[in-house]
């Protein structure tokens, strides 16, 4: 896991919507001080990054987890298949042109 500061990103993306605490607080159904709270964690549980991510229509999971984890599925190399297609067959699937241009290369 990268080394990230949850409630530094949920401060930002709060700054960034125009929020006050109290309308964020308001959002996730809790005080302003447990708001305050939040901004200096390090970590979260996940039930409350979901309902944060709800609350600011930012989807912190990825932000978190799946942004790096897409720098490692980048890395990995592509593979490929080749197989013979019935041109009518595959005319009668109906397939955009610029679809049937890349799989006839």
């Amino acid at each position: 896991m990268k080394n990230i500061h949850i409630g530094s990103i949920i401060k930002k993306k709060v700054m960034e919507r125009s929020l006050s605490v109290k309308e964020f607080a308001d959002r996730i159904n809790c005080e302003r001080t447990a708001v305050y709270h939040i901004f200096k964690q390090k970590s979260i549980d996940i039930d409350k990054l979901i309902k944060i991510s709800e609350a600011l229509n930012y989807n912190f999971l990825y932000e978190v987890y799946l942004k790096q984890n897409d720098k490692i599925t980048h890395s990995i190399p592509a593979i490929y298949i080749a197989a013979e297609i019935d041109p009518d067959a595959l005319r009668q699937l109906g397939l955009p042109n610029d679809f049937m241009l890349l799989i006839k290369k």
